[in-house]
């Protein structure tokens, strides 16, 4: 056996650094939970209640509330000043459910005289509903789970189908449609065979499949596809659960004024964190080496925290200064000034590493003056412009879609272009991209090919 000796430099990440790493990555959200649920694992750990007004906002800040609107500045005046105020209440923002898609059939039935037996069918319709309002068990399995007779299911989800919104409790998208239909008085045989056979082409805009499909004229076959795309897929939407509901808290604001731009963290999401006094002074005169053992060690985790947390905040506001600084165009004209960024130049323009500014961009939101971002939003990739013409500029992928959706927009809808007539006018503009990456780009907007745009009446 051949032993040898070799020296090798390795980094490795202790707790604390990689506890660093996670509190930069965290949401004020996340952050504020986190807070909480280690005050509870540490007694010596004492929360201060985040305030609005731990710093007093600067006379050019209030003139920009007051400017951006009226009442925006009287709702945040309250919010300062007011301890009982309730922003929910303000914007109108309910804290319940809301009326259900259930409630609501059910306040549509209420008058009616069913027997015990039928209420107990209808409710267990009503209640397996999707979120889309279609109906996800068979009338034969309802009919054996309840011990019911099948004609009286068939009959009851009859009467439901009969209820507003149209098309409500259909166990397909085929029969969702033809409800639709047959409440409007529309329901012929070319429409039904439409539904039955050529839903797939009415998605894609096939219009000529279609007429020769059915043997109809194009015109003929444009009309019924535009009836069938006017009506709902999807008729209990509108009554969606709340409980997936989402508010995006912004961790950054930047405020353009007249002169200046400020930059504004969002520290009120998240408590502060002290250490308890009467603990820190146990700690100095315990009454045993392991409760001062224990002690030291609490005081120590909650200080690195702390710190922690100071840290990230001074990490979030010299990112967001970075940003600032290179994309001030943005900030100041609009989206379609965006320029081309990378994180790892805002991490050697401030010293760090660039995975340190890609965790305190993830997940985080930035306001401004043109609306809510994610910050990675930011840091736009540049793309190369092959262009022959003198003058012609590299732009970021966000600058070609909104010339994409520019050109696609002034095209002749009964002609409209492939994606290899897009890359032509695109490089009209001075931006040279083939023709793969304008249906990547395309693709990415959610807008049809030439075929799926074109209009046939």
């Amino acid at each position: 056996m051949d032993l040898k000796l070799q020296a090798k430099q390795t980094q490795v990440l202790s707790q604390r650094m990689i506890q660093s790493a996670e509190i930069l990555q965290m949401t004020s959200q996340e952050l504020s939970t986190y807070v909480n649920d280690l005050a509870l694992e540490n007694p010596v750990i004492d929360l201060s209640e985040a305030s609005w007004g731990d710093k007093r906002e600067s006379i050019e800040q209030q003139q920009w509330l007051t400017s951006f609107n009226e009442e925006n500045y009287y709702l945040y005046q309250r919010q300062n000043n007011d301890d009982d105020y309730d922003f929910k209440t303000s914007w109108n923002i309910s804290t319940d459910q809301g009326e259900t898609l259930q409630d609501f059939l059910w306040s549509q039935l209420v008058t009616e005289d069913f027997t015990e037996k039928e209420r107990e069918i209808l409710q267990f319709m009503l209640e397996s509903l999707d979120s889309k309002g279609y109906l996800t068990e068979s009338t034969e399995d309802i009919a054996r789970c309840l011990s019911a007779d099948s004609e009286v299911v068939e009959r009851l989800l009859d009467r439901i189908q009969q209820l507003d919104p149209a098309g409500v409790c259909a166990r397909s998208l085929e029969e969702c449609l033809k409800l639709q239909l047959e409440r409007q008085q529309m329901l012929t045989p070319i429409m039904e065979s439409l539904i039955d056979s050529c839903l797939e082409l009415v998605a894609k805009n096939q219009v000529p499949a279609i007429a020769r499909k059915l043997r109809l004229t194009q015109e003929q076959a444009a009309g019924y596809c535009q009836i069938v795309k006017s009506l709902n897929p999807k008729p209990g939407v509108s009554f969606s659960n709340r409980d997936k509901l989402r508010y995006i808290i912004p961790d950054v604001t930047i405020i353009k004024f007249k002169d200046h731009f400020d930059i504004l963290l969002n520290e009120s999401m998240y408590p502060g964190i002290q250490v308890n006094s009467y603990y820190r002074q146990m700690s100095k005169n315990p009454d045993s080496p392991e409760l001062k053992e224990y002690l030291d060690g609490k005081i120590r985790q909650a200080e690195w925290i702390k710190q922690c947390i100071s840290q990230r905040s001074k990490t979030l506001m010299d990112v967001s200064k970075a940003i600032l600084e290179r994309q001030e165009a943005f900030f100041t004209y609009g989206p379609s000034h965006l320029v081309p960024l990378k994180m790892a130049d805002v991490a050697q323009a401030l010293g760090i590493h660039e995975s340190t500014v890609s965790r305190a961009a993830s997940k985080k939101y930035l306001q401004c003056s043109w609306g809510v971002y994610p910050m990675t939003f930011f840091f736009s990739r540049e793309v190369l412009s092959r262009s022959p013409f003198p003058g012609s500029q590299s732009m970021t992928a966000s600058g070609i879609k909104e010339a994409l959706r520019a050109i696609i927009s002034e095209e002749d809808k009964k002609k409209p272009f492939s994606d290899r007539l897009l890359s032509e006018k695109l490089a009209e503009r001075g931006i040279s991209i083939s023709r793969r990456t304008v249906a990547k780009y395309r693709e990415e907007e959610g807008i049809p090919d030439a075929s799926g745009r074109k209009e046939y009446v």
